[in-house]
């Protein structure tokens, strides 16, 4: 009963496809690799918005699902067959992810916040750590298309989980260059999709979407008063978008791109 029902969350969200409660083709399980660095980012980004009070119900349910989420995808990718560099690599997010876990998912306090920003920072460190492996082990130009795209869908989450922390009122250390940082990379790999060319017109439309939602979000981010609603809401548009982007990507052949 558990595996159907979250076999039908995750098809309801579009995060896989079918093909991923069989046996996952590689480009499926790197974009569930990549999945994972988004995931690690949306519970700190929930975390920061219950302890701010900003959309709790809609946050709080949100970061429930991503830790099954996470806890069923380490799973499926331990399972799925590649290498020993990957499964070590996988074995070391298992040791961060038990001690992310009970922090995230503790009742929100502004004074823990550092603390799960920083493990934040450890478990996207080791999922992006896995994903190159991914990329590498699969050796496609598919892989790396969606190891790219993949980091922008972390990154809408990334911007607005440090931009949350800094509404709350977080001192962390480089809390604001942590933040600018993000957003500037986030527009650099868009320039750079964009510049190596869509393979295909799905991927240029989901391309001109993303683009928009960020010049809207750049609005927000430049705003002298905090807006973590508008900021929120922008950033769960984002994600889905460059969430189905990513998926456009692992759907396509290494000789198209």
């Amino acid at each position: 009963m558990i595996k159907r029902c979250m076999q039908a969350l995750l098809l309801g969200l579009g995060l896989v496809s079918l093909a991923s409660w069989a046996e996952m083709a590689p480009l499926e399980a790197m974009n569930m690799a990549g999945l994972q660095r988004s995931l690690g980012q949306i519970m700190a980004k929930d975390y920061m918005m219950i302890g701010s009070d900003v959309k709790v119900d809609e946050a709080s349910k949100q970061l429930a699902t991503s830790v099954a989420l996470f806890e069923d995808h380490h799973a499926k990718l331990k399972a799925h067959p590649t290498n020993s560099e990957v499964q070590a690599g996988l074995a070391q997010v298992e040791v961060i992810w038990t001690a992310y876990r009970a922090l995230v998912t503790a009742k929100p306090d502004k004074a823990q916040a550092p603390a799960v920003l920083a493990k934040a920072e450890e478990l996207v460190k080791q999922t992006q750590h896995v994903t190159d492996l991914f990329e590498k082990h699969n050796g496609d130009a598919a892989s790396h298309s969606i190891n790219r795209s993949g980091w922008n869908r972390v990154l809408t989450q990334r911007t607005a989980m440090f931009y949350m922390a800094r509404a709350w009122g977080v001192q962390a250390p480089n809390l604001d260059t942590d933040f600018q940082a993000s957003v500037q990379e986030f527009d650099h790999i868009m320039k750079e999709l964009q510049a190596a060319g869509a393979p295909n017109d799905e991927i240029a439309t989901a391309l001109r979407k993303t683009d928009a939602r960020w010049q809207f979000a750049t609005k927000a981010f430049a705003s002298k008063e905090f807006v973590p609603t508008i900021v929120a809401v922008n950033a769960e548009s984002m994600f889905r978008q460059l969430n189905e982007m990513t998926r456009l990507y692992a759907g396509l052949k290494g000789d198209k791109l």
